[in-house]
């Protein structure tokens, strides 16, 4: 499966623990920011989806499993992918590798569609089950 969305990642000095690594809960920071650019990238700004308070995505289970170390100013590229989504939820994996394309860290996250006015869960909106798809939106 192709990723929906692939972009840089850096570990930066802030990121690291005493040992030069990166701290390992840095790599959800990693996941979320691959996510925000996804989503913005699709048309779909994260700050504008929170300002317009209709409907929030909030988590409900992430897990990651680290494969090797990431290390202090080395790049990598990570990777998005999204199952197929469900009613109100959907699943996203992501992906860690080297320039060289070994694999250092993995995980996923799954993600609720919350109705503000209601604080129930409630099917996604076309614009998200759009942006959680690899065809490209259809205007008109």
């Amino acid at each position: 499966m192709e990723p929906l969305y692939t972009g840089p990642c850096t570990v930066r000095f802030q990121d690291i623990d005493a040992a030069g690594i990166a701290f390992y809960g840095r790599v959800f920071d990693y996941f979320h920011d691959a996510y925000v650019a996804h989503l913005a990238a699709r048309g779909l700004p994260l700050h504008q989806v929170i300002a317009r308070r209709s409907w929030i995505m909030p988590l409900v289970h992430a897990e990651a499993d680290y494969r090797r170390p990431l290390r202090f100013g080395e790049a990598y590229r990570i990777e998005l992918r999204a199952d197929p989504p469900g009613r109100s939820s959907y699943t996203l994996r992501y992906r860690i590798v080297d320039l060289d394309g070994q694999l250092h860290a993995e995980g996923a996250t799954v993600h609720v569609c919350i109705d503000l006015t209601t604080d129930r869960p409630r099917e996604l909106p076309e614009e998200l089950r759009a942006a959680l798809s690899m065809q490209e939106e259809r205007s008109g």
